[in-house]
């Protein structure tokens, strides 16, 4: 079982607010020089994720470019439509359009254009993406395909939300697909991101969780019931509160037969005060801690080992065809 560090690196801004397409300030982009020395420390991997905006300033530009030197660094490609060029002509984008996916491909394909120029500027080259906002969609994945991207870590399992347009991924599991790209030897894969539930079958209780949220049932607060008594519901984040019990579903998951699975954050946790999960030092630490404690947990597995995404696409590809007897 592979596990990768994914880091979304992007602008601060904040998460509850409009969509503005002036947004630009990254001044979290320093501190991922100490979260690599961390990382580094514990022998992992990471797959920074990286935006226009995050490029485009020179300083932030630099660090990046010397992060992409560490023979455990992976940069990919990730996307904020509403702020990416081509902009639109107001200053705030409706919510519906800050989902990729939702663009007309003209315009989108304008974009990804823009962010894959701005990786070209800086000598980089990008075999990974990640969605802003996990959006994704078949002719994004081929256009990409088409620019040397195998492996898109957009999906977020067993989820779904209410902003208009949003991505629904309600009945995707864990498993890595593979979308075979016409005549060539090598595939696409989506890696989801992990996010599961601490008893099986996941699908029970994904279902369990949509009906008990999303119907007049939510007024009964059986969710709360069920977490203290028999389930929860995890993610793999070193931010979010959902990954405070990663504990619990590491065994799950390695009883499961995965090949991987993969830990998320955003580049913005890494200063305090600068995104609803990380407000104060208290917060940073506690990411930091999360990451030190899900390493030390999955060290003394020995079918476990640290990989960044492009690699595991690469490892789940040669064992596709292993088994296909391509």
């Amino acid at each position: 079982m592979l596990y990768t560090i994914t880091v979304d690196t992007e602008e601060e801004w904040d998460w509850a607010s409009d969509f503005r397409t002036d947004n630009e300030s990254v001044a979290n982009i320093d501190a991922l020089t100490e979260f690599q020395k961390t990382c580094d420390r514990l022998g992992v991997c990471v797959t920074y994720f990286v935006n226009h905006a995050v490029l485009k300033d020179p300083k932030s530009a630099q660090t990046i470019r010397s992060l992409s030197k560490n023979p455990n660094v992976e940069i990919g490609l990730h996307i904020h439509p509403w702020n990416t060029p081509p902009l639109a002509e107001e200053d705030v984008v409706e919510v519906q359009h800050s989902f990729l996916h939702n663009l007309s491909r003209e315009l989108a394909i304008e974009k990804l254009s823009t962010v894959l120029r701005a990786f070209e500027e800086n000598d980089l080259s990008a075999t990974s993406f990640r969605g802003g906002r996990y959006s994704t969609s078949d002719w994004i994945q081929d256009f990409l395909f088409q620019h040397g991207c195998i492996a898109d870590a957009s999906v977020l399992p067993f989820t779904t939300w209410d902003d208009h347009g949003a991505p629904d991924f309600r009945t995707r599991d864990l498993t890595p697909r593979r979308r075979s790209m016409g005549d060539q030897s090598m595939g696409l894969w989506e890696i989801p991101l992990t996010l599961a539930f601490t008893r099986k079958p996941w699908w029970f209780w994904s279902r369990f969780y949509q009906v008990c949220e999303r119907t007049s049932l939510k007024h009964l607060r059986l969710i709360g019931i069920a977490e203290r008594t028999a389930v929860k519901r995890v993610w793999l984040n070193l931010e979010h509160p959902l990954g405070d019990s990663l504990e619990l579903l590491l065994p799950v998951l390695r009883n499961s037969g995965l090949q991987c699975i993969n830990f998320t954050m955003h580049s913005s946790s890494l200063v305090a005060g600068l995104n609803p999960y990380v407000r104060t030092a208290s917060d940073l630490k506690r990411v930091y801690d999360r990451l030190e404690k899900a390493v030390n947990l999955l060290k003394p597995w020995a079918e476990c080992s640290p990989s960044t995404i492009t690699d595991v696409a690469h490892h789940l590809e040669s064992e596709y065809h292993a088994h296909s007897g391509n």
